[in-house]
């Protein structure tokens, strides 16, 4: 059964009233040889003789030794007329900003459809472009196992130097060819099990803003969907390690149906937490600096242990106490920490702008709705045992992470973060956004500080200690 038919059925199990948004992607094509089929597909999407644009960036991707972008295009000027359109934004990593979807959209005025080859950015600069123009077909060719973007209805764009993610559109098909996917460079496949990883604990961030009612879109469908992806995991999760063609694929599919999950969910909070967060951090710090922005999949990987740590600290301080609520949360307060956090990236000060138009929000919600908060939070041991079956220990997600190749520390990504950074990130990563996670309590219980985040970054050394120690790591 494909990604899209094992998808489909999956929601039909677990939403048979069909009150989930529908999946809108018509083809999901994944395999070997799955490239040769763009023309074909192009066909049921955009009339033959048509103009379209193949959109990419400067990077050269090849398949089996030949230039994979080269070779789709012949195969579609078989019956159509291309448009070559080739971005570059002068760094090194191709950015998803507003100036270069707007060129995008330029460069593809007049064009009948769109295929984009290459990564997440690509991707969601040809969904914005798609968009933007009427919502013309736009067909995904998927070139590495990275990130779950490729199977989406949202975009992760830079404005004002922070990454938002916005509305755009199901493609009408995704083409997953995983010979040309195992020939990527093994850190993007492994960090898309990185990336995998986030539906071991950003349900709990979804699940307890649900709780306290800063999310009204929470549904226990795509948990239950998240469940039947993550099955078997471990049998095939160590092949990544060397680019394994079996594995590759397994990936490229849990990949896919993850995408659609978010999609159905309507909301991408089911499988975006703390450890999204730290993602973007990092590669504010990256683009502030402009310098090279890591992989965000393996990002993401490191940042589950963070969160899964975040989440066994919030267990230890409630463990035994009733939880009290801070009625004296100061908004100047917090407006000073936003800006103080963000200052050294940005002298202008329009970063911390951008981060406290939406944190902003999460703290008016939190002082508006206290005595709703505080009724909820009085029954937390009850909470408490429904959220701990939606979190891996730092033990098992750093034990997946080695196992499959992928990064679990900062120090072994690429590029690398020390430990200033690192910490910067993690203690700041809740100010970036209006979405509410296991941080954010803490905050606003007053138990957000160094000593916290201390706490959390031990954890995460004695669960490598731990697995070490019984030979899991080598």
């Amino acid at each position: 059964m494909g990604a899209l038919e094992q998808s489909l059925k999956m929601i039909q199990e677990v939403d048979p009233e069909k009150t989930l948004p529908q999946c809108e992607i018509q083809v999901i094509e994944i395999g070997s040889q799955a490239l040769a089929s763009i023309l074909s597909i192009t066909k049921r999407f955009i009339p033959k003789g048509s103009v379209i644009a193949v959109v990419a960036d400067k990077n050269i991707i090849y398949r089996d030794g030949l230039n994979a972008k080269k070779k789709l295009i012949e195969y579609v000027t078989e019956d159509y007329t291309v448009n070559f359109v080739e971005l570059d934004d002068g760094h090194s990593e191709l950015h998803a900003s507003e100036e270069v979807i707007t060129e995008c959209v330029k460069q593809c005025a007049g064009v009948d459809g769109i295929i984009s080859i290459g990564g997440g950015t690509i991707t969601d600069i040809g969904k914005m472009t798609s968009v933007a123009l009427n919502g013309i077909p736009h067909i995904v060719v998927q070139t590495a196992a990275s990130v779950d973007g490729f199977t989406d209805n949202v975009s992760v764009i830079m404005i004002n130097g922070v990454k938002r993610t916005v509305p755009s559109r199901w493609p009408d098909a995704v083409i997953a060819d995983t010979t040309l996917i195992a020939a990527a460079p093994p850190l993007m496949n492994k960090a898309g099990y990185g990336e995998i990883n986030s539906m071991f604990t950003a349900p709990a961030d979804w699940r307890i803003a649900a709780i306290l009612g800063f999310e009204k879109n929470f549904h226990w469908g795509p948990i239950k969907l998240l469940r039947g992806v993550g099955e078997g995991i471990e049998q095939w999760s160590p092949g990544l390690k060397n680019s394994d063609v079996v594995s590759t694929e397994k990936l490229v599919c849990a990949l896919a149906v993850r995408g659609i999950v978010t999609g159905v969910a309507d909301t991408t909070a089911c499988l975006s937490g703390i450890e999204h967060l730290v993602s973007h951090m990092l590669d504010m710090n990256q683009a502030a600096k402009h310098a090279r922005v890591g992989q965000h999949g393996a990002q993401v990987g490191v940042g589950s242990l963070i969160a899964a740590s975040v989440w066994e600290l919030i267990f230890h301080k409630f463990a035994n106490n009733s939880i009290l609520i801070n009625h004296q949360v100061n908004t100047e307060d917090l407006h000073e920490k936003v800006t103080e956090a963000f200052k050294h990236l940005d002298e202008s000060g329009k970063l911390a702008i951008e981060c406290w138009s939406d944190y902003g929000k999460k703290v008016q919600f939190w002082k508006e709705n206290l005595l709703n908060i505080e009724r909820e939070l009085q029954h937390w041991q009850i909470h408490a045992s429904e959220l701990r079956l939606l979190i891996k220990t730092p033990e098992e997600i750093i034990e997946g992470l080695v196992s499959a190749g992928s990064p679990g520390t900062f120090d072994e990504l690429d590029p690398t973060f020390d430990e200033d950074v690192a910490r910067w990130a993690v203690a700041n990563c809740h100010f970036m956004r209006n979405r509410f996670t296991g941080i954010d309590l803490l905050q606003f219980l007053g138990l957000w500080d160094a000593e916290a985040v201390d706490w959390v970054f031990e954890r995460c050394r004695q669960a490598f200690l731990t697995k070490l120690t019984n030979g899991v790591l080598r």
